[in-house]
C-alpha cells in the first residue's frame, strides 16, 4: 500500500492517506490518456511530477 510506505518514512497517518489517494488517481487518469493517446509520454510526465511530491512530502 502506498500509504504504508509513506507512514514507514515518517508521513503522519492523514497526509499519507491523502497522499496514496492522490498518487493512485493520477496513476489512473494517466493510464487512460496514455490508452486515448497510444504513448508512455503522459505516463512519463506524470511519474516526475509524482516522485517530486512525494519526495517533498517524505521531507516533511
Amino acid at each position: 500500500m502506498p500509504a504504508d510506505s509513506l507512514r514507514a518514512h515518517g508521513v503522519d497517518a492523514a497526509q499519507a492517506a491523502q497522499v496514496a489517494a492522490l498518487v493512485v488517481a493520477a496513476v489512473e487518469g494517466t493510464v487512460a490518456l496514455c490508452r486515448a493517446r497510444r504513448s508512455t509520454e503522459p505516463l512519463d510526465r506524470t511519474t516526475a511530477q509524482l516522485q517530486s511530491l512525494v519526495a517533498t512530502v517524505i521531507k516533511g
